[in-house]
């Protein structure tokens, strides 16, 4: 019998943390001119791989994001650390934020959940890398131009150098 108990106990605690881990605030998305530039774990932004950006979930964990208003879900990878945003939970990708519905609010409540080792199994995740993957593929990187600023500040450091 106390061995039931202790069963019950640890059942319970279990499904009670992975309830309290499913959060609830604002989410937001990344503009596609942030393109190519380094996260916080140093991988590059794109916006068409589902990635995420949050405060304090470990890099490489893969959550479920859904977003109340439309219905849908999503599931992402945090890659990132944000949003700098009161109240902001999640920052999302473009393409994750066009899955979700979210890109025509710009910032609404969202439901954040981690995914367990148990929901997240090797075909899951195996399928998610090369969605992720095969987006790169067909996105790749836009070549940047120079700003006009950096290209005036060349020209007047020329010009000064004639001047010499």
């Amino acid at each position: 019998m106390k061995q039931i108990k202790h069963v019950f106990l640890l059942g319970l605690l279990a499904f009670t943390s992975l309830h309290a881990q499913t959060q609830q605030g604002l989410g937001t998305f990344y503009h596609v001119r942030h393109w190519g530039h380094k996260t916080t774990s140093g991988e590059p932004y794109h916006p068409f791989v589902f990635s995420a950006a949050h405060r304090t979930l470990p890099f490489g964990t893969w959550v479920e994001v859904e977003f109340p208003k439309t219905g849908k879900k999503t599931i992402v990878r945090v890659n990132d650390r944000g949003p700098f945003l009161r109240g902001g939970v999640i920052d999302v990708s473009k393409v994750a934020a066009q899955e979700l519905g979210l890109v025509s609010y710009g910032i609404s409540k969202v439901k954040v959940r981690p995914l367990s080792q148990v929901e997240l199994t090797d075909s899951l995740q195996t399928f998610l890398l090369k969605r992720d993957s095969l987006a790169k593929a067909e996105h790749p990187t836009p070549i940047r131009k120079k700003s006009s600023k950096k290209k005036k500040a060349k020209k007047r450091k020329a010009k000064k150098r004639k001047k010499r």
